[in-house]
């Protein structure tokens, strides 16, 4: 295939032309010094070479290897900038023609960039001193001798000025061009965009060795699916916090760009912008906002939260299928906050523990307590939860964390479908408690009998089981116990804390003392079936599960209501369960002892029971057969 250069291609492109779409040749791919993410190429139409940089959505093009020295690509879109006094092509999008191809063209010389090039001065040949070097360290100077295969010619282009008939424009009165965020990059001077606002931040106050200050951020969107935060510092923070506002969008310029804090920044961008005092934020008209999404979400099945990373990011959607009561929780810095925990299920058969901290308590949280409450199970779309493996795996909302009830998009309608036509009726496994990473969520259905007669829990690693099988007697003297309520992360202590002498608690762990404890399940039971019956204990959620209230309520009656408390615990007995249990054996002392825990109980349904015993039915026949 011979290759077809667009003769002064680079010099239209130079001239504003962002139309002409050339073919040019790739002479050099470096990575750009400092940011293993990008990559600098240099392109040439046959007669000039420029320096030009790759968006980040063609890095995996580079590091593929499929661009690479003697490619002919065609730039397809692309913006030019001034950095440093040189002209920098930042290409958007290209197709690659010929992957690998002899090196062609006379050249122009041209000196070599040292702010983008990742090669010495000494690189270059002093006998040609104004040689372009090539990543074999020779060089292409304006006097090499074109090859004998030259390239086919296109109409050669005149570009007129950018600016004809407007007459003289000062270097910065010329207006900055709207380009995708995702072209941004620190190497541009001039530069604006078109975005939405998804989400902002709270406006923070904070102190560090050089003083107190103010701070806050937002997210934008533009039509592309591009996304960046933005953020904000003292009297920029005061000029612009009340000027964004989420859902509207803004052409924004005049920021700088550096690199995206991994550790407070979500979004998937290398770049961040910081807001100056010479920033312009613009709020655009309502009738121009529909080529841009309210919301772009990259949701993950819960199935597959549950071999995320911990404190990873992850979007999520879900029907709510039961939202538990708000709790007040004492911060480790004394202050209270509120708790709420919801239930998620989706097709996947899975279902996830939500935890609502702080105002989406009372939110979010009360409206969908007043859904379920009339007989809706809503779709929750959540942006940016915060994945945890403690006792399981778990999404807890944080400050970037937004909450979409009844969300207008295709995948809320796909689950509301699902939900509505059987969804609602199949079985669902929960990824959260006391389930360990591994750990498959289809436990193997065991009697009780099985437990000692297979010897389950001997080994280096506990073995997880199901079982169906009644409560007989519950150890009602010590059921709970003081606990911390103090946060740790996104999550109370409840280690055990000692009572003080004159009122109140305290934690050895936490190393702090509180006036309030809280009550945790230390439930000891006995369960059975028709096998034979075991000893097990049950924390604080599958205690409540087995007895239908908290520890606080059932402590509560314990002191103030003997009758009711007694009442309570003779309505859990005889009632059948399928109980998730891990067995492990452990020691005490000199003693070896198997250990049950029961990770989680739920009432046995009679319809999906009835199911699942129809299912093991066939599988016998099919097997006897």
């Amino acid at each position: 295939m011979a290759a077809r250069l667009t003769p002064n291609g680079i010099a239209a492109v130079n001239a504003g032309d962002l139309d002409l779409k050339p073919v040019v040749q790739v002479m050099d791919v470096t990575k750009v010094a400092g940011s293993p993410e990008r990559f600098r190429i240099l392109v040439s139409d046959g007669s000039t070479t420029q320096d030009a940089l790759l968006a980040t959505q063609l890095s995996d093009v580079a590091r593929a290897g499929r661009v690479r020295r003697g490619s002919v690509v065609q730039l397809l879109e692309y913006i030019c900038s001034t950095v440093q006094s040189r002209r920098m092509i930042v290409i958007l999008n290209m197709e690659v023609l010929i992957m690998e191809s002899e090196i062609f063209g006379k050249f122009e010389a041209r000196p070599e960039p040292d702010s983008f090039s990742n090669k010495s001065s000494s690189s270059k040949s002093s006998s040609n001193p104004h040689g372009t070097p090539l990543s074999n360290g020779s060089c292409i100077n304006s006097t090499s001798k074109a090859p004998s295969y030259p390239p086919t010619v296109q109409p050669s282009y005149n570009p007129s000025p950018n600016y004809k008939s407007h007459g003289a424009i000062a270097k910065n009165e010329a207006p900055s061009r709207i380009i995708p965020i995702s072209a941004l990059n620190p190497y541009q001077g001039r530069w604006a965009i078109k975005a939405r606002a998804t989400a902002k931040g709270e406006l923070r106050r904070y102190n560090n060795a050089r003083g107190d200050g103010k701070v806050f951020s937002f997210d934008l969107l533009d039509s592309g699916g591009g996304e960046i935060r933005a953020t904000c510092f003292n009297a920029v923070a005061d000029r612009f916090y009340d000027a964004v506002e989420v859902g509207k969008v803004y052409t924004i310029s005049r920021g700088s760009l550096k690199p995206a804090q991994k550790n407070f920044n979500h979004l998937s961008n290398d770049w961040e912008i910081f807001l100056e005092t010479s920033s312009i934020v613009e709020l655009c008209a309502e009738e121009e906002d529909g080529s841009i999404p309210a919301q772009n979400f990259n949701f993950t099945e819960i199935s597959g939260i549950e071999n995320a990373e911990n404190n990873s990011i992850v979007d999520l959607m879900g029907i709510v299928t039961s939202v538990k009561p708000s709790v007040t929780i004492l911060r480790k810095n004394g202050m209270e906050t509120q708790r709420r925990i919801v239930n998620l299920n989706d097709r996947s058969g899975r279902s996830v523990e939500l935890t609502l901290w702080g105002d989406f308590c009372n939110r979010e949280g009360r409206k969908l307590e007043d859904m379920l409450d009339s007989g809706e199970f809503p779709a929750l779309a959540v942006k940016a939860g915060k994945v945890s493996d403690f006792s399981g795996k778990s999404v807890s909302t944080i400050s970037a964390t937004q909450l979409f009830i009844r969300p207008e998009i295709p995948e809320a309608q796909m689950l509301r479908e699902w939900f509505d036509n059987g969804g609602k009726d199949a079985s669902s496994n929960s990824i959260s408690r006391e389930v360990m990473p591994g750990v498959l969520r289809n436990d193997t259905r065991k009697n009780v009998s099985q437990i000692k007669d297979e010897g389950l829990g001997r080994g280096d690693k506990p073995d997880w089981i199901t079982i169906k099988a009644s409560v007989s007697f519950i150890k009602s003297e010590n059921f709970c116990y003081a606990a911390c309520p103090l946060l740790v992360g996104d999550r109370t202590c409840g280690k055990k804390v000692t009572k003080l002498s004159g009122g109140g608690w305290r934690c050895d762990r936490c190393d702090g003392e509180f006036e309030k404890c809280e009550y945790r399940y230390l439930l000891q039971a006995q369960v059975q079936d028709h096998s034979g019956l075991t000893w097990v204990t049950a924390f604080q959620d599958s205690g409540a599960d087995i007895v239908g209230c908290s520890a606080e309520e059932l402590f509560a009656f314990k002191q103030h209501d003997e009758t009711k408390f007694a009442e309570i615990i003779r309505s859990c007995l005889f009632r059948p369960f399928l109980f998730r249990i891990k067995v492990k054996e452990e020691h005490y002392g000199e003693e070896q002892k198997v250990k049950v825990t029961v990770a989680g109980a739920e009432r046995v349904d009679p319809s999906t029971e009835s199911r699942y015993l129809l299912d093991a039915i066939s599988k016998f026949d099919h097997i006897t057969s």
